[in-house]
């Protein structure tokens, strides 16, 4: 007769062990947030467990079980369970709302080999590593870390530091789902039928056997996943669900929580999100109660797009020539400040009002931290770098790294290791230092523009500017000049030293100017960007009308509210020109008039090179292609 699965308690043997506290903190160490460590080292286990040139599903979900769901719970996992005083579980599934966090990877490999510490394994281990051992250590070439103290993350994320691991892995020829449950508490002492006893802090449930553990194998893993609502994996698919029971996210109730948990999968996993436009080394999503959660893509994340831009750029290698060893790459660039403060996953990270930070990698392409440098020379302006060790330093590095992978402590080391990881630290410090100090911003055009003067444009602007992010309706025309002065509005710039200010059209409703004329919408007001290391401004616009228009972006030069525009400029004078146009759908044209169909939903930006000690104004016109309306 079969016996349901039950806890059981890990006594100590006769030669001793850990004690669970001290697995718990191991991680200590960091001040990073439980919820961030859980994304980072989660997502790490997830990709040493890959399978081939397959990318690599992660996905965390946070549920609430529901009436039928939570006394299922209770039965399954109440049975044996320790006393309240040695494990929180039961104070946990008491609860009258009882929430699950699962965390789980598809591409991957799975908890596969033995399910015994004490067999040797000839080849996958994963099992035995993630479940049985702590503080092990894999030789993983190419890879992130190991299934050492990090896993341990998942038990401080749990109120009663309690997981089910539920994976699919190949056995043999075939397919096998391992079903277990893990908690990890404090180490105590008690009474026992056969006298006093001391434990070690870890329970474990599943398939008790011979005085331990083994998990639940095949259809009865199959069943009992079913009746716990975990997601069954298919049949030819493997891969490792971790639920999380009853998560503790602190002071941040789930809605904030999970957003917290995207802003961490962006900031910290941002370079598994790339290619964009391509097929990406990892998919991410989250959601809560079945509800998707959009994770948006790095490039959408203004205060993050620095950071993509200088990884496009590592064509910089650092190298230790007297040892001849190459380091690294490093990218570099420099930027305008975005407006506002980064999130506060961001801040945590290290990043504060200003950006002027190195993202340290290493080859896998994780982020370790962001590395503070020296800030940029002028208040609006900063820089971002990008620092991949090379191949040949991975391991040097991996050394160095605490539990939770999120810092290089190079002082661990010694001999040569310790000269080249200090070495390149140094000419890391050292490129952020150049990098503080003023430079020039090189647009298309071939005039510099000093990227001091157009920061000092753009923070004049935020702040004047209202209404910024709202949408209204503007009337178009072929000549900005014809256009009212209430339709257009100025940024102060005064004593600005070269770049320049934007104004856009602020005038509700919609319109038509002339038989042809076409409605068009602005989304915002224009705003400061960079294109390819260059200072451009931007003015976001949808076609309202169907049929084929030729649009037209109308730029002036604002004086004062005297003189009016300048309509023609002193000789030799730089004036604001068009650089092009670009759709929310990856189209482009260089042209300086656009002709595309209106009314399909697109959105369009107008990219405007600015002219330098002004204020640049700017509307868009479109006309009908098709006739007279």
């Amino acid at each position: 007769m079969t016996t349901s699965p039950r806890w059981l308690s890990e006594s100590y043997g006769p030669g001793g062990g850990g004690a669970a506290e001290g697995i718990l903190r191991n991680l200590d160490a960091t001040e990073m947030d439980p919820v961030t460590l859980l994304v980072r080292e989660s997502a790490q286990n997830s990709w040493d467990a890959r399978c081939g040139d397959v990318p690599v599903d992660y996905r965390i979900g946070l549920r609430t079980l529901g009436p039928s769901e939570a006394p299922v719970w209770r039965d399954l996992l109440l049975e044996n369970a320790p006393t309240v005083e040695h494990l929180r579980l039961r104070a946990s599934l008491a609860r009258p709302v009882i929430r699950v966090l699962t965390v789980t990877d598809t591409g991957t490999k799975g908890l596969g080999g033995p399910t015994r510490a004490d067999v040797v394994a000839d080849g996958d281990s994963n099992f035995v590593s993630f479940v049985r051992k702590t503080g092990s250590s894999q030789d993983l070439d190419s890879r992130g870390g190991t299934y050492g103290y990090g896993k341990v993350v998942f038990h401080l994320v749990s109120g009663p530091h309690t997981v089910l691991v539920h994976t699919r892995c190949r056995v043999g020829d075939g397919f096998e789902t391992r079903l277990i449950g893990w908690a990890v508490h404090e180490s105590y002492s008690t009474d026992t039928v056969d006298g006093p006893k001391t434990f070690t802090g870890r329970h474990y449930w599943g398939r008790v056997q011979d005085g331990y553990v083994e998990p639940l194998v095949g259809e009865e893993a199959d069943e009992m996943a079913r009746k716990l609502g975990l997601k069954p994996f298919p049949a030819d698919g493997t891969g490792t669900t971790v639920a999380v029971v009853d998560p503790d996210f602190g002071e941040r109730d789930d809605s904030e929580a999970m957003q917290w948990i995207v802003d961490a999968m962006v900031w910290n996993l941002w370079p598994k999100m790339l290619p964009e436009g391509g097929s990406s080394p990892m998919r991410f999503s989250v959601t809560r109660d079945g509800v998707e959660i959009p994770v948006p893509r790095p490039s959408e994340v203004p205060h993050l797009r620095p950071f993509l831009w200088a990884h496009g750029e590592m064509d910089r290698v650092i190298e230790h020539k007297t040892m001849g060893r190459p380091l690294g790459r490093i990218g570099v660039r420099k930027f305008i400040a975005p407006p506002g403060p980064p999130p506060r996953v961001a801040q945590e990270a290290g990043i504060g009002e200003r950006l002027h930070h190195t993202c340290l990698m290493r080859p896998v392409d994780l982020v370790v931290r962001y590395l503070e440098g020296p800030p940029f020379y002028e208040e609006h302006g900063g820089y971002a770098a990008v620092f991949r060790a090379d191949p040949t330093m991975d391991r040097i590095f991996a050394a160095t790294e605490p539990a939770s992978h999120d810092n290089w402590m190079v002082d661990r080391l010694s001999g040569d290791d310790r000269r080249l990881a200090r070495h390149a630290l140094k000419k890391i410090s050292d490129a952020m230092k150049e990098a503080s100090g003023p430079t020039a911003v090189v647009n298309n055009a071939g005039d510099g523009v000093s990227l001091a003067g157009m920061s000092k444009l753009m923070a004049g602007l935020m702040a004047g500017a209202p209404g910024q992010g709202g949408s209204a309706a503007f009337p178009t025309g072929p000549d900005p000049t014809a256009i009212g002065p209430a339709n257009w509005q100025k940024a102060s710039t005064e004593g600005q030293d070269s770049g320049g200010a934007v104004s856009g059209g602020q005038t509700p409703g919609t319109g038509h100017h002339g038989r042809r004329g076409a409605r068009l919408r602005y989304l915002e007001e224009p705003f400061h960007d960079t294109i390819d290391g260059n200072a451009v401004l931007i003015q976001r616009f949808e076609l309202l009308d169907a049929g084929e228009q030729a649009v037209r972006g109308r730029l002036a030069v604002a004086l004062s509210d005297v003189l009016g525009r300048e309509s023609e400029p002193p000789i030799g004078a730089s004036v604001p020109t068009v650089l092009g146009w670009r759709s929310d759908t990856g189209d482009i044209s260089r042209s300086e008039e656009l002709h595309v169909p209106g009314g399909d939903g697109r959105i369009w930006a107008l990219v405007v090179k600015p002219a330098p000690d002004t204020v640049t104004e700017i509307a868009v016109s479109s006309d009908r292609k098709d006739g007279p309306t």
